[in-house]
């Protein structure tokens, strides 16, 4: 007759004598665990930097959104719901391991009455069950997955497998010992089993119940101990596998860059003191680093994804970001903290890889764990350029010599600038010239490539046209220079903070509502990596004036405000140009600045055009080749990242490519002829619709 009792777990059946083996194990486990802790915490630390603690709000935020939701893996959808699987379901078990071992101790051995018991007990075990067959599923389609390369690059180290493996024993080894527990506790008269909510153990205890309790115990007996010591051994192995990014990545994830500070490279706020003292900037030796950066070393769950993604390594370049943070992490774990980081010697960054970086920003864009490669690999090239490196490309040292002898990085004689302002005076009138007097509604920073280019100067005309024909008053500077992002790009920080200080000065005399770029490169740099440095402003005596500026400092990119004109009607384009457009997403204005859908609303507003995507568009747009100082220089291995780009826009069929940024204009623009297409700027585009004149007397309308 069926025990009328409610179901509810038998605990340590068969293996009461055992007990004291588990709190030895698990003591010894637990002892292993916080060491590693220990460790990571003393490597992250070393040099005496200390972990900076933000507000817990933030970091609760982050954890839950990256690290428990896996916001960021789920992205990817093949990877991401094997990694779900897993994620899930060994996480149930472990949750569920807990609860046992509270109903055992606290409410059986205390209370004398278990609360995982009844329709509790039901739902308990079928979650088991569910979990059991998640991580099954997930181990297998893993193991597949990297055995086919289904996922390029993925490594194919035993570690990896072997981790996999371990999960299909210990969920195997779980179920037979579930169902044999079951068998076990119905022979004692406990609860009775039912496939509805134990459906695979159901199997092993149909099997089960044919043996004899001296059976169940002989068998039962000798696979508790292995699974409970195999299980035990896997904790104690995490910091020696792959699965140590549990605790690695999970605290990387909390502790994260939180927007804006992943959308800059870092600042180097003690520069003038570093100059001061000889001493190198940026990253030589490995205790250059930061606790940050190293903990994103130990962070890397070599998932592959930031490789799969890079332009530099997809065009056949040396880079891999995985590469370079893996690299920095073994000679981490070697304890190198004085050796040189970058070289051509084992364990030692290839110099190529790290001047082959567009710093598109795919690759952290990528990660899901947070590690920000760029930061680090922009930190490697300003080691290399403070210690005077024979491995920096030549063309890019000439582009920093143009940068500090002329102002612009082509090395062209400012005077040439000059003389096209000077023909914007007689186009637009003398007012277009920014006086110090006067107050302005957008003071216009042109930028290098669009004030040097002849090409790309008609982008500028024709948004100086736009605005005035809506009225604005808008001044262009005489004495502007470079922005200084080249300079930081390629690590020189020290003509960066230069180069950001004479420019500051220079909006310190203007009065103005807004800056507006349509540079994303200067955008950026103004918006974003300026602010980061007011501290260092505020902290001396004779630029204390400058961080007031960037108070005040509001910018705005062109296709931002052409389209914020155009949604509030002041614009109405009505020329219907007969064109197929595609649009390019330049890295700087969509992925680090989350701007997407302005310059899409711009081209749809023009009459008469069919716009069309390219496969790679928005967040996952593909560089065109010309960030990270790749304007200036080049390294000639593999393909030309326009070349790939230019053949994805000739895929659509379109006749123009569309850009929002002069870097991308001159880098497509080189790829047009072959191609067959015309790269315009959304700016010319919607001039032309609009039919804004060129001529003096209808501009100044």
């Amino acid at each position: 007759m069926l025990n009328p009792r409610p179901p509810m777990i038998h605990h340590l059946l068969f293996v009461e004598d055992l007990i004291p083996i588990v709190y030895i194990v698990s003591t010894i486990t637990v002892i292993v665990l916080l060491y590693a802790l220990w460790e990571g915490y003393k490597r992250w630390t070393y040099g005496g930097q200390k972990i900076k603690w933000r507000p817990w709000s933030s970091r609760l935020k982050t954890l839950t959104k990256y690290a428990l939701l896996q916001w960021k893996v789920l992205r990817q959808r093949f990877p991401g719901v094997m990694h779900l699987l897993i994620y899930l379901g060994m996480g149930w078990l472990f949750l569920a391991t807990i609860l046992r071992a509270i109903d055992l101790h606290i409410f059986h051995d205390i209370y004398g009455e278990a609360f995982i018991y009844g329709r509790f007990f039901e739902v308990y075990k079928f979650l088991d069950n569910i979990a059991g067959l998640m991580v099954l599923i997930g181990s297998l389609i893993a193991i597949t997955r990297r055995a086919l390369n289904l996922t390029p690059n993925l490594p194919k180290d035993s570690t990896y497998y072997a981790v996999l493996v371990g999960f299909i024993v210990i969920v195997i080894t779980g179920f037979f010992l579930d169902g044999m527990a079951s068998a076990g506790s119905v022979k004692l008269r406990a609860p009775y089993e039912s496939p509805y909510y134990d459906p695979v153990g159901y199997l092993v205890f149909k099997w089960a119940s044919g043996l004899s309790i001296q059976e169940l115990r002989a068998i039962y007996r000798p696979l508790w101990l292995f699974h409970f010591l195999f299980a035990q051994l896997m904790l104690a192995l995490i910091p020696f596998t792959n699965l140590w990014h549990i605790a690695a990545a999970t605290l990387n994830v909390t502790f994260a860059r939180t927007v804006p500070d992943a959308q800059v490279i870092k600042p180097i706020e003690d520069i003038d003191e570093r100059i001061e003292k000889g001493e190198t900037i940026g990253i030589v030796k490995l205790s250059d680093t930061t606790w940050k950066q190293r903990m994103d070393f130990d962070a890397c769950t070599s998932c592959m994804r930031c490789t799969n993604a890079c332009p530099a390594y997809n065009s056949g370049k040396i880079l891999s970001p995985r590469d370079v943070i893996v690299t920095l992490r073994n000679i981490m774990y070697k304890d190198k903290w004085d050796e040189e980081v970058v070289g051509k010697k084992k364990f030692q960054i290839d110099p190529e890889a790290v001047w082959s970086c567009v710093t598109c920003g795919a690759c952290l864009y990528e990660c899901p764990v947070l590690v920000h490669h760029v930061d680090t690999i922009i930190d490697l090239r300003r080691g290399m350029i403070s210690s005077a490196s024979e491995d920096i490309p030549e063309d890019a040292q000439n582009a920093l010599y143009n940068l500090m002898q002329q102002g612009n990085p082509f090395g062209f004689n400012p005077a040439d600038r000059e003389e096209w302002i000077q023909s914007l005076a007689e186009k637009f009138g003398d007012d277009i010239i920014a006086k110090e007097e006067g107050e302005y509604d957008y003071l216009y920073w042109i930028g290098c490539v669009t004030s040097y280019d002849p090409r790309i100067r008609p982008v500028a005309e024709n948004v100086i046209a736009i605005l005035k024909k809506q009225g604005f008053k808008i001044g262009v500077l005489l004495e502007e220079g470079c922005c200084g992002e080249p300079a930081r790009r390629m690590g020189e920080e020290t003509l960066f903070v230069d180069i950001m200080k004479q420019n500051l000065e220079i909006l310190s005399r203007y009065r103005f509502r807004k800056l507006l770029v349509n540079c994303p490169h200067g955008y950026h740099v103004f918006k974003n990596e300026y602010p980061r440095y007011k501290k260092y402003l505020e902290s001396k005596d004779d630029t204390k004036e400058l961080a007031k500026v960037l108070e005040r400092l509001k910018v705005e990119h062109h296709s931002i405000l052409l389209s914020r004109l155009i949604a509030e009607g002041k614009i109405r384009p009505s020329k219907e140009l007969d064109l197929k457009i595609t649009y390019h997403d330049p890295c700087y204005l969509g992925r680090w600045n989350g701007v997407f859908e302005e310059p899409r609303e711009v081209i749809r507003s023009i009459p008469g055009t069919d716009f069309v995507e390219m496969p790679r568009n928005r967040s996952r747009s593909f560089c065109c080749g010309g960030g990270g100082g790749h304007m200036f220089y080049e390294i000639k291995k593999g393909e030309r990242l326009a070349t790939i780009r230019a053949k994805e826009a000739a895929g659509t069929g379109a006749k123009v490519v569309a850009v929002a940024c002069p870097y991308c204009n001159t880098m497509l623009r080189a790829e047009a002829d072959q191609f067959n297409f015309e790269v315009r700027d959304i700016a010319e585009l919607l001039g032309e619709s609009l039919d804004v004149a060129t001529e003096k007397e209808k501009t100044n309308q």
